[in-house]
């Protein structure tokens, strides 16, 4: 409300008037030092309104020759994703541009905007293996003459798995893309909601690769996912079985539960043969991703967990 205040003084303000210095400042303090309302703010970010050099007047300063400006609306996103990764921002599910983060992982995407109350944008990044980062969503508020910059973002590791099953005497392989050298911790957790944790670095080109023998584990199903130290933001849970008789077919694995057409995405495809399947007898294993027997809401919450959408 203060920021139209603000705008409607600005519109209305005579073009031949002469801002002084200290009225400018006190001026910009007041309309545009508080904090973006509407925004859901992750633990790691950091979100900021600036007014910057645009292309449209403000006033022309009496003849001064250096006019003041208001910026061009518009939103930024910057932060931190994986070596040389590109990186899509999405517009309520629509993606709006592409940008590669340079070789330390870092990232900055613009797009001009107009206003609105609320705007939901999403974004994800694709490491060099081709496995995707999970999405994250910001509704922001779009304020006219602004710009709009959320900056620090970080995304969570990627992760993948060589076997989805492994026999106790045999090992189990970790792997995926993280900002490089930064510490990281892999969490196992079995049925019993126990966890074991191995902490590590990743390499300087942010690869990462853990091995650990399955020999202190006992028969059964686990999850494990990665994380940074001391962020709250995960992976996504792979699941792995120990077994005495793996199976034979063991390549890497993505787990992505309701790819019922193993083409590695979650799209409207899945949807479709999700929705033809609610509350049917008998579904197909790979839709029933939590595995009681039926699809009902609880399938499609975590089908929406795993969407990834056409992107290319």
């Amino acid at each position: 409300m203060r920021r139209h205040l603000c705008l409607l003084i600005m519109a209305k303000i005579n073009y031949k008037f002469s801002f002084s210095v200290l009225f400018f400042f006190l001026f910009y303090f007041f309309c545009f030092s508080f904090p973006v309302y509407g925004l859901e703010i992750i633990s790691t970010e950091d979100v900021s309104v600036n007014a910057v050099v645009g292309s449209t007047p403000l006033v022309d300063g009496g003849g001064s020759p250096n006019p003041l400006y208001i910026p061009e609306t518009a939103v930024r996103f910057s932060g931190i994703a994986y070596p040389y990764a590109p990186v899509y921002l999405l517009k309520e599910g629509v993606v709006q541009d592409k940008v590669f983060s340079n070789s330390s992982g870092y990232f900055s995407v613009t797009l001009k905007e107009e206003y609105s109350s609320t705007v939901l944008y999403t974004l994800f990044a694709v490491d060099l293996f081709g496995n995707r980062s999970l999405l994250l969503n910001y509704p922001i508020v779009v304020y006219q003459g602004y710009l709009t910059h959320l900056s620090g973002i970080r995304f969570a590791p990627t992760i993948v798995t060589n076997k989805v099953e492994v026999h106790p005497y045999d090992y189990l392989t970790v792997s995926g893309y993280a900002t490089p050298s930064e510490d990281l911790e892999i969490f196992v957790i079995d049925k019993n909601n126990n966890k074991k944790k191995y902490e590590f670095n990743a390499k300087i080109d942010g690869t990462y690769k853990l091995t650990f023998p399955m020999l202190n584990y006992s028969l059964g199903e686990y999850v494990v996912y990665v994380k940074y130290i001391n962020d709250k933001r995960i992976s996504k849970l792979l699941k792995f079985k120990v077994a005495e008789e793996p199976k034979s077919d063991n390549g890497d694995t993505k787990d992505i539960p309701g790819d019922c057409n193993f083409d590695k995405r979650i799209d409207l495809v899945d949807f479709s043969i999700l929705a033809y399947w609610y509350k049917k007898p008998n579904p197909p294993v790979c839709l029933d991703t939590n595995k009681d027997k039926i699809i009902n809401l609880v399938d499609f919450s975590i089908l929406a967990f795993y969407w990834t959408g056409r992107y290319e």
